[in-house]
């Protein structure tokens, strides 16, 4: 092979090692081949790329076959992976109520990198079906799925299918909102060429849709598919002064503010209007002049909203600077560096305000001797210093808050800005990056002592981009030669000759063909040509997020089955399908386990009539890492059970009372904490006539519940007695974002529900109260905050009853009394009272309200009782006529307001009794939402007959608890029994929170029965390498891998070979 060679000298002196130095650069032959032949043999595998684009990455999916391109490909059947995409399971959109839905998505939003790739390789060859393949895509695209204000269904939310040959994705909400465009920085002048109308109308509602105060330049990251677009007014928004600094507004991540930047200026490029610019750079400005005035640091944001951390040490997002979110350094930095090139003398604002922001990070956060960046906030603030000061006494002097050495998009940023600028501050920050990275001197700014490590090891493409704008800045090709090196190197090391596709490694199977690896290699071909002006510059675009993908369904012989199926979120899943290409056997790709409770079973636990004399199950509670939720409790017995404890629910929890008088205890809770099939989180109580069941505790929702729910609900069935005594008022808050009271109907379908508490409020005042025909809201204690949302609504047929025996309830929300609604009141000495102090008392026409009186002793004729007070509260339709008395009792009377109080005179006994009022029809029942997802079932039966822990194995039938933590399995079915004498498997764990497990072992069917194999080893548990163990051999016709997680992380497979 052939090589440039720099001669070189290695020496030690004074224990230091000296750098291979530079004297000069001339073509060597090695094994008969010049640098030349094998800058040859990696254009001649662009070539093959590109044919291979063509050829296989267009779409031949789903009943219509466009000229789409494919976002990946499956290297042995040149198809395209079936992509699993959704990680917000059960968040809004249309897609996110099923935990596998496999697309083949074209999201030209990725596709930025392979769009440049096409034009330039066009160029430099001059074969134009390159660039015309990706305009016939474009013309599709804007032919068929264009919405009316212009966008097209691209993004991080929306992208075409091309099984359905429509628009899929998980919209924010569902089919409104859905066009985010983040880090993505697409080839607009390739959009323009292809149609001008339609580039700018889409690029003109990139801001319509997303900008919402054009005075703070305030968006929103998920843009408007269904506002209209005016083109007219869009860019001639009344000009205001300037805002500087932080204020309150959306999460203006500069990732997606970048992209709207990006998107304005490159519009007012291509149709040379001012006005875009005017509004892209205004835009920019928010970023850039609100920097902390003593350090120069840019925000992530320019508004403010959420804050993270402790009281102790906040962290205001806005200000956070870390590898992800230093927004100005990463790929955001090198779109505006771009822009502020492309632009010429109008870009001089981009390109000095990068300068300085630039020279700020590597001035506060850059540590050259460690090539690392300190993790800080925009003020200066060390965050590990900062955790490490504050660290109490007795505690260990360490920090969460791990450095990051500067990436190859981080090193690019600042040698554009070099170019651009030629400061000597970049210059240096530059020199210890690269040393830092093992690559050797770059020298002086003179070009003087350079010592580059051209036998370097490197094979990361993006560090090609760099080394060009270092060539572009100083005209010297030594930086090319180090460029050609590391392409070698990754050009050896992934790219597939037989199909003409670049992948991770020979273990990968899935091609992205929104790699930028083409664009570099391209790149540094145009350089050593000459011709860098005809390939289009590398603008930061990301690479398609590394989605998880699943392999094609060909690949799989047999149908893997799991305990419990988790696809890595998109960030870890940069290995998508670590499997070596002579493996015949089938895994899970890319799968874990979770760690946190995500159920796939449904747990019923019955507590039967074994009891002696009332019973306390002590310490009920959840595993944290259990698969099981308790779903329903049956409680059948005559002696009372007392449970205390918490459990957390992922749907409702049924509470079946057949008899009996129980109790969960006072300081308990109900917590709704995970995704339900059914959409549906209510504790549901249902108790049998004659029974009770009193809840002392809590209905709660977890922290940001309500991102993905519409909230968790208390529901009362059966003709029994359900008691609330719980206060809400200390979990409430009007700021749902802080509330962690539940926020869904408190609903009385049957019999009573009474509201017992002694503060606060008795049901969550988030919590609208429905009684519902047939039912009876009861109690004295209070509902609602005042100003919250606990309005009591009594609809036809239902009833409210205050007090328990002569007393009152308390609603301080309003109560909302419908047509054909009941109330009694007890009355003697004294009264039941139902007081209203707040919201609105909205009341009933035509006498529809009934009203029965009950005679608790001492009615006399003459006496008037107050009925209802609702001073404090505002009314409607309020009237005396609202409401008749319920004659089937002994006396009669009138009711009549006095100011704020409904009276009821008593003024002669009835001599006999009338037939009472006929109840209004029973309404229609409504038909209840199948659940999309059936979980399984499993049951457990309670058998302590004395006072015991919910976690003794003893207290339950067979030792069966419900909460066990148990192994984790995956499983083969094969076609045919087989032989097996080993296995190997190669674990998932990124080191974080997913882990090698504690154990594992396997098992095999024999008869219907699980065996254990016999191993002739010890099971190895290592990192990187396939870990075997060989067994006495077996036949089976299914082989199971079971595995011990360790405590609170999970694991995950990346292959498992059975072997014969």
């Amino acid at each position: 092979m052939t090589r440039t060679y720099c001669m070189m000298t290695l020496a030690k002196s004074t224990g230091r090692f000296l750098w291979p130095l530079l004297l000069g650069c001339f073509p060597l032959e090695v094994n008969g081949e010049s640098a030349q032949v094998l800058d040859l043999e990696r254009m001649k595998g662009l070539r093959s790329f590109a044919e291979a684009a063509l050829q296989h990455g267009r779409d031949t999916y789903g009943k219509k076959h466009s000229p789409l391109f494919v976002d990946s490909l499956e290297v042995s059947t040149m198809k395209a992976p079936e992509k699993m995409y959704i990680h917000r399971l059960g968040g809004p959109g249309p897609r996110s109520k099923q935990p596998f839905q496999p697309v083949i998505s074209s999201n030209l939003a990725y596709q930025g990198n392979l769009m440049r790739f096409l034009v330039g390789i066009s160029n430099l060859t001059g074969d134009a079906r390159y660039k015309e393949a990706y305009k016939e895509s474009l013309r599709y695209c804007f032919r068929h799925y264009a919405v009316p204000n212009g966008l097209l269904q691209m993004g991080h939310h929306r992208w075409v299918n091309l099984n359905t040959d429509d628009q899929d994705g998980n919209d924010w909400p569902a089919g409104k909102s859905g066009h985010e465009m983040k880090r993505d920085y697409p080839y607009y002048p390739l959009f323009w060429e292809t149609d001008p109308v339609a580039a700018r109308r889409m690029m003109t509602a990139h801001w319509d849709s997303h900008i919402q105060d054009w005075g703070f330049m305030n968006f929103t990251r998920h843009g408007s598919y269904v506002k209209e677009l005016n083109e007219e007014t869009v860019w001639n928004q009344p000009i205001t002064d300037p805002v500087v600094g932080i204020v309150k507004g959306n999460l203006t991540f500069f990732d997606s503010g970048s992209d709207i930047i990006y998107a304005g200026a490159q519009l007012g490029l291509l149709n040379d209007d001012d006005r875009p610019l005017f509004w892209a750079q205004r835009l920019y400005a928010r970023y850039s002049e609100s920097a902390h005035p003593r350090t120069d640091l840019p925000p992530w944001h320019h508004t403010s909203l959420r804050t993270f951390g402790s009281e102790e040490e906040p962290v205001p997002e806005y200000a956070l600077i870390t590898s992800g979110s230093a927004g100005l350094m990463n790929g955001g930095g090198i779109a505006m560096l771009r822009l502020g090139e492309e632009l010429g003398a109008k870009g001089r604002y981009y390109r000095e305000t990068m300068l300085k922001h630039l020279k700020a990070y590597a001035r506060h956060c850059y540590r050259p001797d460690v090539n690392q960046m300190r993790n800080m906030l925009f003020d200066g603030t060390d965050l590990a210093d900062r955790e490490v000061r504050n660290t109490k006494p007795g505690e260990e002097g360490k920090s969460s808050w791990v450095p990051w050495s500067p990436t190859p998009t981080n090193i690019l940023a600042f040698a554009i800005c070099y170019r651009q600028s030629k400061d000597r501050k970049i210059w240096e920050t530059l020199r210890a990056m690269f040393r830092g990275n093992n690559l050797g001197d770059i020298g002086d700014q003179q070009g003087k002592s350079h010592r580059l490590n051209l036998e370097t090891a490197e094979a990361n493409y993006l560090l090609i981009f760099p080394l060009v704008e270092l060539f572009k800045a100083t005209g010297d090709r030594s930086y090319l030669a180090l460029g050609r090196a590391i392409a070698n190197n990754a050009f050896g090391m992934h790219f597939r000759r037989e199909q003409g596709l670049f992948t991770p490694s020979p273990l990968h199977r899935i091609a992205n063909l929104c790699s930028a690896e083409p664009l570099a290699l391209l790149t540094l071909e145009a350089a050593l040509q000459g011709r860098l002006d005809e390939v289009p510059s590398y603008a930061g675009s990301n690479e398609g997020e590394q989605m998880p993908f699943l392999r094609a369904l060909e690949s799989r012989p047999y149908m893997p089955s799991v305990s419990h199926l988790y696809y890595p979120h998109i960030a870890t899943a940069l290995c998508d399908d670590l499997l070596p290409s002579s493996s015949r056997d089938t895994s899970v790709p890319v799968m874990s386990w979770e760690n946190v409770r995500k159920p796939t079973r449904e747990a019923s636990v019955t507590f039967p009539d074994v009891l002696d004399g009332p019973v306390t199950v002590s310490a009920m509670g959840d595993h944290s890492e259990s698969r099981n939720s308790v779903s329903a409790m049956i409680i059948d017995s005559k002696h009372s059970y007392t449970f205390t404890g918490n459990l957390n629910g992922s749907g409702d929890l049924s509470i079946s009372v057949k008899r009996g008088n129980h109790a969960w205890a006072p300081g308990s809770a109900w917590t709704t904490t995970g995704w339900s099939p059914a959409e549906s989180y209510d504790m549901v109580v249902d108790v049998a006539r004659g029974a009770q069941f009193s809840f002392h505790g809590l209905v709660q929702e977890t922290q940001d519940a309500h991102t993905w729910c519409s909230g968790a609900g208390i529901v009362k069935n059966g003709p029994g007695v359900c008691e609330l005594t719980g206060d809400y008022a200390p979990i409430y808050d009007p700021d749902r974002r802080n509330n962690r009271g539940y926020r869904g109907a408190t609903v009385v379908n049957a019999g009573v529900l009474k509201v017992n508490n002694t503060s606060g409020s008795g049901v969550s005042p988030k919590s609208r109260v429905e009684v519902n025909h047939g039912a009876i809201l009861s109690g004295e204690g209070a509902i609602g905050e005042g100003g919250s949302s606990a309005l009591v609504v009594v609809n036809p047929g239902g009833r409210i009853d205050p007090g328990d025996g002569i007393g009152t309830l308390t609603l301080r929300d309003g109560l909302e009394l419908r047509e054909g609604a009941r109330m009694q009141f007890e009355i003697g000495e004294q009264c039941d009272l139902l007081r209203i102090t707040g919201g609105t008392f909205r009341g009933s026409k035509h006498r529809s309200v009934v009203i029965t009186i009950k005679d608790r002793g001492g009615v006399k004729a003459g006496r008037s009782y107050n009925l209802i007070d609702f001073t404090g509260a505002s009314f409607v339709d309020v009237d005396a006529n609202d409401f008749r008395l319920d004659k089937s009792q002994n006396f009669q009377g009138t009711f009549h307001l006095n100011g704020t109080r409904l009276q009821f005179s008593v003024f002669a006994p009835r001599l006999s009794p009338e037939a009472p009022p006929a109840m209004p029809p029973v309404p229609a029942p409504e038909p209840s939402p199948a659940a999309q997802q059936e979980r399984e079932k499993s049951f457990y039966t309670w058998v302590g007959r004395k006072d015991g822990e919910w976690n003794d194995p003893e207290n339950w039938q067979k030792q069966r608890r419900p909460n066990d933590k148990k192994p984790e399995w995956v499983q083969y079915e094969f076609e045919e029994p087989r032989k097996v004498s080993g296995v190997q498997v190669y674990w998932f764990a990124n080191g974080a929170d997913r882990k090698i497990p504690e154990s594992w072992r396997i098992l095999y069917r024999h008869r219907g029965t699980w065996k254990t194999a016999e191993s002739l080893g010890a099971y190895p548990l290592a990192l990187d390498q396939f870990n075997e163990v060989r067994f006495k051999v077996f036949e089976t016709d299914c082989i199971r891998l079971e595995a011990r997680l360790q405590p609170g992380v999970s694991a995950g497979i990346h292959e498992w070979r059975v072997l014969p």
